[in-house]
């Protein structure tokens, strides 16, 4: 017996609009450039939703309309895989967004405090020239950066892809942008089949 899975939603009308599980939209852990990855227990997805988007669990970010919109825990998937010589970590994500592409992208400030940390400032350079928008953030404490974010997203409808390269060091090589964009396209290509 064939079993169908997805989930359900309302479309503009309110009909009923059946929406595929999104499982079946996440890219091989083989495709990440610097080792195997390993997918984040359904336990973890929470707290790996707010380290990526930057909204906190408990608290708002200062200002508060700085606090993105969320994303559904439910439809989640992530896959965290090792970084490049810069030491990091990449990250994929594919997740059923609750905004417009344009509201996900006005909704990026290029300052903010982040809620429930004590004394984090993040600062974001975005690049929207394109259909994939493209993030550079730095995590600042006590006037000091201890962390960068190489982002890439795209939305298609409801569902949003992001992946990260999050770094300690002050640079990000060219070859591990290459890697990291290589990595975007082939997670681009699950997500969304082209």
């Amino acid at each position: 017996m064939a079993v169908l899975v997805g989930t359900t939603a309302c479309g503009v009308d309110g009909g009923a609009v059946r929406e595929p599980d999104l499982s079946t939209k996440v890219v091989e852990v083989s495709a990440f450039p610097y080792g195997p990855a390993t997918a984040v227990p359904r336990a973890g997805v929470p707290g790996a939703i707010a380290d990526i988007t930057f909204r906190p669990l408990r608290a708002v970010n200062d200002p508060e309309e700085c606090t993105p919109a969320p994303v559904d825990g439910d439809s989640a998937h992530v896959v965290v895989g090792p970084g490049g010589p810069a030491g990091g970590t990449l990250t994929v994500m594919v997740a059923r967004a609750s905004d417009s592409r344009a509201d996900f992208v006005d909704g990026i400030c290029q300052t903010f405090r982040l809620g429930g940390t004590v004394g984090t400032t993040i600062t974001t350079t975005v690049d929207t020239s394109t259909e994939v928008i493209v993030n550079r953030r730095d995590l600042v404490a006590n006037g000091t950066a201890y962390a960068h974010v190489y982002e890439l997203v795209r939305q298609e409808g409801s569902t949003r892809l992001y992946v990260q390269n999050r770094y300690p060091s002050a640079t990000l090589s060219a070859d591990e942008e290459a890697a990291t964009r290589a990595l975007f396209d082939a997670a681009s290509t699950a997500a969304f089949g082209e």
